[in-house]
């Protein structure tokens, strides 16, 4: 290739880069776009769901959840949090209790939540079935549950997260590419088969 043509098609090159650089730029703000859309989309209910848990709730004093455990996977604090405007109330530190959800030692869902990072809950999705998950209430009781089952679903599928007849323990984070999807894990009671 002469020395002409070649100095040619830099030319070329240099004339197309801050055009390649935008477009690189406004792909990625996208793509973080959509990432934060999917990831607050995860907490996110319709009134109806809140409804149904707020007339499952009973007077439980003492037994809210402040922190879970699971051997090897979990250890983090559980802060108290809410359904507000149809949206969950989240922390960013540590795992979170959705209030209008059932306590330990009542029957019910009682759901627990959070961001899929590793000092909070992603390492749940590594559960492989049958650990004891133990949740300490603010009175010091211990509640221990076996895990029953494991599921990844989309983000409407809100089966799991419904209040129950019996005892349940939920626990709720997102998964999947660009946190697309949410990772389910469900325990029961150790005393009860």
């Amino acid at each position: 290739m002469s020395r002409k043509k070649t100095k040619k098609i830099k030319q070329n090159q240099n004339k197309n880069a801050p055009v390649l650089l935008l477009v690189v730029g406004a792909f990625l703000m996208a793509l973080s776009g959509l990432h934060w859309y999917l990831r607050y989309q995860a907490l996110s209910l319709d009134q109806d769901l809140l409804a149904q848990h707020q007339q499952t709730v009973q007077d439980n004093s003492g037994q809210v959840p402040t922190h879970i455990y699971i051997q090897w996977f979990v250890d983090t604090p559980i802060s108290e949090q809410i359904l507000d405007n149809n949206n969950w109330t989240i922390s960013e530190t540590e795992a979170s209790y959705l209030k209008q959800s059932a306590k330990p030692g009542e029957n019910g869902n009682i759901i627990i939540y959070g961001h899929n990072k590793r000092e909070i809950m992603g390492n749940i999705r590594a559960l492989k079935g049958n650990e004891v998950i133990t949740i300490t209430t603010e009175n010091g009781d211990k509640h221990q549950y076996k895990i029953k089952l494991i599921t990844e679903v989309e983000p409407n599928q809100v089966t799991y997260l419904l209040p129950t007849s019996q005892e349940t323990l939920t626990l709720y984070t997102c998964s999947g590419f660009m946190d697309s999807k949410r990772f389910i894990v469900q325990a029961t009671p150790l005393n009860i088969k």
